[in-house]
């Protein structure tokens, strides 16, 4: 998976309309995303969590070319599942090859994740229809209703019996059973995303190979961003029937066994985005509303790899 560099970009989906699927949904946030822009918002809120996804018009730039302003994300396992999302335009099934990602940053402050417990910190395509909100089931019924979902998911949580913090991308298919967990696939690395550091990650999703691959890259101060190999997982779909996605957003999962946690709360997080995109390939190759988004921080030798930073 080729590496990215970041972007000051806007929604080229509103910027150059089109009927069906825009060749880039990419969104930087120096302005509220949840602002009404003519008669419909930009971003829709699914779920009562409104508090979790609040602008910050202040926020200073954490990188070269990264302008004020960021949408801040809280997490917090106690509440019911809340999204903000955006259309895709269109919908990607796994004939297609895409990509999706996004640039964030954990704050450190207020940061708790239970050693007991074991919830995400998230962002996914998913289905506006068949896509339910129950991730993860509850002591009464265990099923999920996740259905039709890739997703980039982070488990900070460090279990005195299994260990982590773990990043484990994965993808729930369409509805074969009652239970999302029916048609589902995922990958793991023990991997842990620092507070207080940026990172770039992304997901590319092989029709051809039926695999969905995960990089996490450290975004430097100089804005480098550079593919950490302790960050790269790829998950394998050959088991999966088939799945269709029509909406980019970020999941704040309720986590129906918050009980097995010694805090009563699996995770506490507050997350800082400044951006997030989706992308169909073509051949292999970005759209060039991406490319030419991407390559404004694009120059000879500022794309490295290396191994995951010393503590």
């Amino acid at each position: 998976m080729r590496n990215i560099v970041l972007a000051v970009v806007a929604v080229m989906v509103l910027q150059h309309p089109t009927v069906g699927f825009a060749e880039a949904v990419i969104v930087e946030f120096s302005s509220d995303p949840l602002a009404p822009r003519g008669s419909d918002p930009l971003f829709a809120l699914r779920g009562p969590g409104a508090w979790q996804f609040v602008y910050e018009a202040g926020s200073a730039p954490r990188f070269p070319g990264d302008h004020t302003g960021s949408l801040t994300v809280t997490y917090d396992s106690l509440e019911p599942t809340s999204r903000l999302y955006t259309s895709l335009g269109d919908a990607l099934t796994g004939d297609d090859d895409f990509v999706f990602g996004a640039v964030l940053t954990i704050r450190p402050e207020g940061f708790a994740a239970d050693p007991f417990g074991f919830h995400p910190i998230a962002l996914s395509l998913f289905n506006s229809t068949t896509t339910g909100d129950d991730r993860t089931g509850d002591l009464s019924d265990f099923r999920a209703d996740t259905f039709d979902t890739a997703e980039f998911a982070y488990f900070p949580n460090v279990s005195p019996f299994f260990g982590g913090p773990y990043l484990s991308p994965d993808l729930f298919g369409e509805s074969v059973a009652p239970d999302a967990f029916a048609n589902f696939s995922f990958g793991t690395v023990p991997f842990e995303l620092r507070p207080g550091l940026t990172y770039l990650v992304e997901m590319e999703h092989s029709a051809a190979s039926r695999t969905l691959t995960a990089q996490v890259s450290i975004v430097r101060s100089d804005g480098r961003a550079v593919a950490l190999p302790g960050g790269r997982v790829e998950v394998d779909l050959s088991g999966i029937t088939g799945f269709l996605v029509d909406s980019l957003g970020l999941p704040a999962y309720h986590d129906g066994f918050n009980e097995f946690s010694l805090s009563g709360r699996s995770l506490m997080a507050t997350v800082d985005y400044d951006l997030l995109y989706c992308a169909r390939l073509e051949e292999g190759h970005r759209p060039a509303d991406l490319n030419r988004a991407l390559r404004r921080l694009r120059r000879p030798g500022r794309l490295t790899s290396t191994a995951p930073l010393s503590r």
